[in-house]
């Protein structure tokens, strides 16, 4: 398959369009490859066309990092089907307009923000002090040659195992719903 010439074609057709509805803005030579910010270097693809031309990149540069890094964070999905994706990126950014702080959140994000300032003397990482483990030689650490007793690895291992079965039942949820949802929009899941 000639996956410079599909993603030529999808460009063209986004350039020859109006934009409507829900578009993200893709850079078509990407920034790691030494594309740009300029007009002529950006245009509005819809959630499916974006994910898709990130797909096609990841197949046209294959050793390219950057590229490959930007696909991943697009889509964190177990499954990259492209239906799946564009639906999620609409619902989130549907719900990010929506979402309004009420004034009194605003008033005291605004006063923690005033008193944190970059020199007060509540700032967490205050000037002079470092981390408490940024650069310290493994000597100096806090649990240097201590080791966990075998109740608290124990603990330990019953917290996992409960957090990765919680996980696990989340995911499953999840993936009926999105299954639900594909079915009801005439997409395959």
């Amino acid at each position: 398959m000639d996956y410079v010439a599909v993603y030529d074609e999808l460009i063209e057709r986004a350039r020859d369009r109006s934009r409507q509805g829900y578009m993200e803005r893709h850079h078509i030579v990407p920034r790691c490859l030494g594309g740009g910010d300029q007009s002529s270097n950006l245009v509005y693809l819809t959630a499916r066309e974006h994910f898709l031309a990130h797909k096609l990149l990841v197949r046209i540069h294959p050793k390219a990092l950057g590229v490959w890094m930007a696909f991943i964070l697009m889509g964190r999905l177990a499954s990259n089907k492209s239906r799946i994706f564009d639906s999620e990126r609409q619902r989130a950014a549907e719900m990010r307009r929506s979402f309004r702080y009420s004034e009194h959140s605003k008033k005291k994000m605004s006063a923690s923000a005033k008193a944190r300032g970059s020199v007060s003397p509540d700032t967490e990482f205050k000037p002079g002090h470092r981390t408490w483990n940024k650069g310290l030689p493994t000597e100096e650490s806090h649990r240097y040659g201590k080791k966990h007793s075998p109740e608290t690895i124990a603990r330990m291992r019953a917290v996992q195992q409960e957090n990765c079965e919680a996980q696990s039942e989340r995911m499953k949820l999840w993936w009926q719903e999105r299954k639900a949802a594909a079915l009801t929009d005439g997409g395959s899941p």
